[in-house]
């Protein structure tokens, strides 16, 4: 996605309308982001209006991205909470009317691991390779967010997917107190 070309694009039609957005980018653009994954929508958190919505879909035309009923940047993100704070957000575009944020690969993967949805598991594990994490103690302390309902399995299948047993196996003789948690 070309991402730069939209918002300068949506920043400009903001402008001509003395219109200022805040976005914060979740879900696939994220991954995108990160390039973990390709996306042909953004899901946000924006104050919205009529007004912006129909700059958004003028844009869409435009750039003959996303729909009516689906536009390319949207709020239709109804199963998605972050549990992370927003203190690590990175602001990835910025200008007169614009600013667009998302947050860090870190922040992703504690919300993916705490949202123990199984669909989530093949992103954990592209997450888990790209940050390198292989200290299983790090990545059990996430669960501490959990309330309760989160599914650890996920987060050993995935460390087994990114690195395999025998990565297992050598942080475990390195760290016995761990097999606890499996």
């Amino acid at each position: 996605m070309e991402y730069e070309r939209l918002f300068n694009r949506l920043n400009e039609k903001l402008k001509k309308e003395n219109l200022v957005l805040d976005i914060h980018c979740i879900g696939g653009f994220v991954l995108e982001y990160y390039g973990l994954k390709a996306t042909f929508d953004i899901d946000a958190f924006y104050h919205s209006s009529d007004k912006v919505e129909q700059i958004i879909r003028e844009i869409g035309e435009e750039f003959h991205i996303g729909t009516r009923t689906e536009p390319w940047l949207n709020q239709s993100i109804t199963d998605i909470m972050s549990y992370s704070a927003h203190n690590d957000e990175k602001i990835i575009f910025s200008a007169s009317h614009l600013t667009v944020s998302i947050n860090s690969l870190e922040s992703v993967l504690k919300d993916k691991v705490i949202a123990g949805r199984s669909k989530d598991e093949d992103d954990i594990v592209s997450i888990l390779k790209k940050l390198n994490k292989r200290n299983l103690k790090d990545l059990y302390d996430i669960l501490e967010y959990s309330d309760g309902t989160t599914d650890s399995s996920i987060l050993l299948d995935a460390y087994l997917k990114a690195f395999g047993e025998n990565a297992l196996d050598e942080y475990l003789q390195e760290h016995p107190e761990m097999e606890q948690f499996l």
